[in-house]
């Protein structure tokens, strides 16, 4: 091996070992704070919500001036108006009570007054009796509000090709 070489092969070792450590303090951070937990609970409350086609339940979890993105182009609501109406629609593709999250992957972490969290997984469900289930990836930013933490920005994505 060169110098060259083993210069680029020590650096390579030394970012890869940077990288890992920062993983396990995030995921660490995130076991040991229950305020990250407090930020899933409020994931959970948002399916669950959207899960019964419940529009208010959602808009709970939800701050006044909430964005949320999609995964195409033009998918962004602003507002709870234009968030609604994204719900309404939403429901559309699920049955009533038939569907469900499974994050496999979930990251978060949180400041005084500000957080976020990452999640990936499946969702499974039924429309019309019929079976479906689609890969999942969500982030969400979230802010405390009257000491409850609440959704500011959220962006989800799924995979819309073979």
């Amino acid at each position: 091996m060169t110098r060259k070489e083993a210069i680029v092969a020590g650096m390579a070792g030394l970012s890869a070992l940077a990288m890992s450590a920062q993983s396990l303090q995030a995921e660490s951070a995130t076991k040991a704070n229950p305020e990250v937990e407090k930020i899933r609970a409020l994931l959970k409350a948002h399916d669950k919500a959207m899960t019964n086609h419940d529009l208010a339940g959602v808009m709970k979890c939800l701050t006044s001036k909430a964005a949320i993105m999609g995964t195409g182009p033009g998918e962004i609501w602003v507002g709870p108006a234009e968030i609604k109406v994204a719900y309404e629609h939403f429901f559309e593709g699920f049955d009533k009570g038939e569907q469900d999250f499974e994050y496999q992957f979930k990251i978060g972490g949180v400041g005084t007054d500000m957080g976020w969290l990452m999640a990936s997984g499946n969702v499974t469900g039924k429309k019309e009796g019929r079976r479906f289930a689609f890969p999942l990836n969500l982030s969400l930013t979230v802010t405390k509000q009257s000491g409850a933490w609440k959704i500011a920005a959220m962006h989800f994505s799924t995979l819309t090709g073979p």
